[in-house]
């Protein structure tokens, strides 16, 4: 009998071991992943040139104030524990670093650092790498209009999922999903136009994949991205209908687009000329079949 409780205590044992072994390699793992420091080159553009007011529009179409908050003051993203603690950051003069200076402009939206030299996380910056240097400056130029913002949010905080998920290379940062070589794009003139519609659609790749022929879920309960070339889901639409559905989120069967997933409150501010663009340029597409995967 004591030989087989001396047996079961040495299995016992080197279960826990391996279990505090394997905690300490996701933890191990995880914190290199966090405490990586990135670097890019710089690219430099003249906030002095922005426009304010056009700079507020496309912090509402881009998204901006969606993450941050209608102030950019901040709002908490996920709080999800033990995955997660995501604040999206103040982006105004009252940061307690203080305020933005334009190369951290620069390597946040267009690159997907931080001021600190980490990736961010849930920073769209592969899309966000086209952006010209007018629409940055624009943006720049409206952001440092706001009242200052006293920072009150938590600091980015992963628990033992979301550590676990880190470790394993299966939750990319903002870096991790920027292109090869990232570009930025002049600045198309506004007019309904297939160069502008381009542009625009730079923005919706990360869902609708890089041909814009749809994309796989970028989580577990989210939908595939669909198709938006002529032979997907916007077969049949007219301009008119598309208009409705971003503006409204209803789609031509009677569909509700959910905004977790398609931001249509967002991409609903855009312009007349905008979404005229848009549509000339996924009208002029290929049509490419949707992938039967998806």
């Amino acid at each position: 009998m004591k030989v087989w409780v001396r047996r079961i205590g040495i299995v016992v044992g080197v279960l826990v071991l391996l279990l505090v072994v394997a905690i300490g390699a996701v933890y191990g793992l995880s914190a290199l992943k966090l405490g990586e420091s990135h670097e890019a080159t710089v690219h430099a553009f003249d906030p002095g040139s922005g426009d304010v007011r056009e700079g507020a529009h496309l912090a509402a179409t881009y998204g901006c104030t969606e993450c941050h908050g209608q102030d950019l003051g901040g709002t908490l993203l996920v709080d999800g524990m033990p995955f997660a603690r995501v604040p999206a950051p103040n982006l105004t003069s009252g940061r307690s670093d203080g305020a933005l200076s334009d190369d951290e402009w620069e390597l946040g939206v267009r690159h997907g650092i931080g001021p600190d030299g980490r990736s961010l996380f849930i920073m769209p910056s592969a899309e966000y790498v086209i952006l010209s240097d007018q629409d940055l400056a624009d943006i720049v130029a409206y952001a440092r209009t706001l009242p200052a913002v006293t920072d009150t949010l938590p600091g980015r905080t992963f628990g033992p999922i979301g550590r676990m998920a880190i470790a394993m290379g299966q939750l990319p940062f903002a870096t991790d999903l920027m292109p090869e070589r990232a570009e930025h794009m002049p600045a198309p003139e506004k007019a309904p136009t297939r160069e502008f519609g381009f542009y625009l659609t730079r923005l919706c790749r990360g869902c609708h994949g890089e041909n814009l022929a749809g994309g796989p879920p970028l989580e577990p309960d989210a939908p595939p991205g669909p198709n938006l070339t002529p032979a997907g889901n916007l077969a049949g639409w007219t301009y008119e209908q598309f208009a409705h559905a971003v503006r409204t989120g209803e789609t031509p069967d009677g569909r509700s687009l959910n905004p977790q997933f398609m931001p249509w409150p967002a991409i609903g501010q855009a312009t007349d000329t905008e979404l005229q663009a848009m549509w000339t340029y996924l009208s002029s597409l290929e049509p490419v079949p949707t992938d039967p995967a998806l």
